[in-house]
């Protein structure tokens, strides 16, 4: 179990709590100076909630992100950041596909087991001869959603492009959205004092 957060104790000065929604401003405005010079071309945000995209919104020049990354997967869905990034034409981008790394074996018990083994995503993996993390890959480009899985080897590398053989149908996809356990299903982050706080 995680305890309340401490305070915000490895924050530069001038990095305070408080500070922090000028301070994503001015790093927003940062990267719309490096856009508008042709130095890159796009800009996006990482971990932004809904809360913050709307506060970024007033005073972005450049709107919208094109792209913000964060953590989901079925049993962390985000449904509402989903919808609102949908509306403002941000594309979602997905780290922790597969499931996070950071929860503890009774968390992770808490869920139902690693997602990897969830039934209806097992379920899905052998009716179309694919692997659980391919459905995972799969479910989550189906909701046209970014992934952006991590391999140590090769091998599995390539098999998390073997993407484009199979479509999960709208039952399978129903029972691996019934995994979502909102926040309760985050997973990443889970030893970090600051998660909990909405730095809003």
């Amino acid at each position: 179990e995680i305890a309340a957060p401490a305070p915000f104790h490895y924050a530069a000065a001038g990095h305070e709590e408080d500070a922090l929604p000028a301070l994503r401003a001015e790093t927003w405005r940062a990267m719309e100076d490096a856009l508008e010079q042709g130095l890159t071309r796009a800009i996006g945000v990482s971990n932004f909630s809904v809360r913050h995209l709307q506060a970024l919104k007033q005073t972005a020049r450049v709107w919208p992100p094109a792209v913000n990354q964060v953590e989901l997967n079925p049993y962390y869905q985000q449904r509402e950041l989903q919808a609102y990034c949908a509306e403002e034409g941000i594309v979602l981008q997905a780290y922790a596909s597969l499931g996070g790394q950071d929860a503890s074996k009774a968390t992770t018990a808490s869920l139902g087991g690693p997602l990897l083994e969830a039934p209806p995503v097992a379920a899905a993996a052998e009716a179309h001869g694919a692997t659980a993390a391919q459905v995972l890959l799969r479910w989550a480009l189906q909701k046209r959603i970014i992934v952006i899985p991590k391999a140590n080897r090769e091998a599995r590398a390539t098999e998390n492009t073997r993407l484009f053989h199979f479509s999960l149908s709208e039952p399978e996809m129903a029972a691996i959205d019934s995994l979502d356990r909102g926040e309760a299903g985050r997973t990443c982050w889970r030893n970090d004092p600051l998660r909990m706080l909405q730095f809003e």
